[in-house]
């Protein structure tokens, strides 16, 4: 991790006396133990909603929760994103939901988000802490399912939109699984009304014309697509049988 550079502090119970309300309940400030996140992974872009659900617990089971702080060592991180709210739990295991909302965002602020969200316990200085990532995509998709073939010459196809305002650039690479062998193409993609077709020919490499190629696209850094192909070579001149599967 590297130096903290943004954070957002949001007070969801006031604490006074060494007390502490939650909902209809007071008590006694406790031991801090820790923050257990839900999900420790979201992807949206943006104009949606992150929605991050946790528990906070102290060491002897009493919530005494004096305020959140949410923290990201990513300089693009802005604290106007962050929304916290108290949702159903119980006196042992308050439950919250830790929400971001990236409104209109530059460019530049594309990419992931380690996040850092802990609470002190009134009272006391000690501190508990959970992580999550939070990763804004730009709104470019894959219309349908990209085209590859590797036989009798390489061809990869693709039908991407760019649903944002402003144009975004593309990184499209291929590259066979077991060699040292790649293509990658970039282009400018345009914010348009319809979809934008790619096309474009590679040699595949000498003597590799079966096997597994791995097809990704990114956009803005941020990978959006990413298909393992199995191809070999039929028995029937001319025509190429392959298998494509969504890679984790």
């Amino acid at each position: 991790m590297g130096c903290i550079v943004a954070y957002s502090r949001v007070r969801v119970v006031d604490a006074a006396s060494g007390a502490a309300t939650v909902g209809s309940r007071t008590a006694l400030s406790g031991a801090v133990s820790d923050v257990i996140l839900a999900v420790t992974e979201r992807q949206i872009a943006p104009g949606e909603t992150a929605s991050f659900p946790f528990t906070a617990r102290t060491a002897y089971g009493i919530p005494s929760i004096h305020e959140f702080t949410v923290i990201s060592d990513n300089p693009d991180f802005d604290p106007d994103w962050v929304r916290l709210g108290q949702s159903a739990g119980d006196s042992y295991r308050p439950r919250y939901i830790l929400e971001i909302s990236p409104g209109d965002i530059s460019r530049c602020q594309y990419g992931a988000y380690p996040l850092r969200l802990s609470w002190r316990a009134a009272g006391t200085y000690r501190q508990a802490a959970g992580r999550c990532t939070l990763i804004i995509r730009p709104r470019v998709r894959a219309v349908a399912e990209p085209a590859v073939k590797i036989w009798p010459a390489g061809q990869a196809c693709l039908l991407l939109e760019n649903y944002g305002r402003t144009d975004m650039d593309v990184s499209i690479s291929i590259r066979h699984r077991g060699s040292d062998w790649s293509r990658q193409w970039d282009l400018d993609l345009p914010a348009q009304d319809g979809p934008f077709s790619f096309s474009a020919l590679f040699d595949p490499p000498p003597g590799k014309r079966s096997g597994e190629f791995e097809l990704t696209v990114s956009a803005a850094g941020v990978p959006l697509v990413r298909r393992t192909i199995r191809a070999r070579r039929s028995l029937i001149p001319g025509r190429l049988i392959s298998d494509m599967q969504v890679s984790a």
